[in-house]
């Protein structure tokens, strides 16, 4: 075996030979029994699927609620950081993206919560987000009329000014709520 990472793949129908697999060279071995191609092909799904698990952290039976919540807040990251880049230079401000990315945040807050009721389920959540369930709670409805008013302001805005503080209390109910409850 050379310094080049190699991996081996076992296939009784092969000879040894070299191949390129996603860039790296793949050595193909003849291998003698079926008992050990099936015993290297359990493995490999053994640790695959132990690898799935333990990369989703705590609460990995319900990492869905976890990868949920992830996946949107990063779509609500990319429409506030759209929302944003309007306010920060109004002359860039577009009437119909505001609304589209204020509809979608406010449209989009129910879905949210729901994958918050698994106290297993933690993620970058602190515990305060089970054990100050009335605290949490209050921010979780800050921020739902937040987005509300916001996406009211922005139906009939015809510039930055007019979404200026609907759009910073949005903001707001966003940054309050990660400094108690996201580690």
């Amino acid at each position: 075996m050379n310094n080049k990472k190699e991996l081996v793949f076992a296939n009784s129908f092969l000879s040894n030979t070299q191949a390129t697999l996603i860039g790296s060279p793949v050595k193909f071995v003849k291998m003698q029994s079926v008992k050990s191609f099936t015993l290297i092909t359990l493995t490999a799904l053994v640790l695959t699927a132990c690898g799935d698990k333990a990369s989703a952290g705590a609460g990995s039976a319900t990492s869905t609620d976890v990868k949920a919540r992830q996946d949107l807040m990063q779509d609500w990251r990319g429409a506030n950081d759209i929302l944003k880049g309007m306010m920060e230079n109004p002359t860039n401000f577009d009437v119909a993206t505001f609304k589209e990315q204020a509809e979608f945040i406010s449209g989009s807050t129910s879905q949210m919560w729901t994958h918050f009721n698994d106290a297993n389920a933690k993620g970058n959540s602190q515990d305060a987000v089970w054990s100050d369930a009335t605290g949490f709670q209050a921010k979780k409805d800050e921020f739902n009329a937040a987005a509300q008013n916001l996406l009211e302001v922005a139906t009939t805005a015809q510039s930055a000014d007019d979404v200026n503080v609907a759009f910073g209390a949005m903001a707001e109910g966003c940054g309050s709520c990660h400094k108690v409850y996201k580690k």
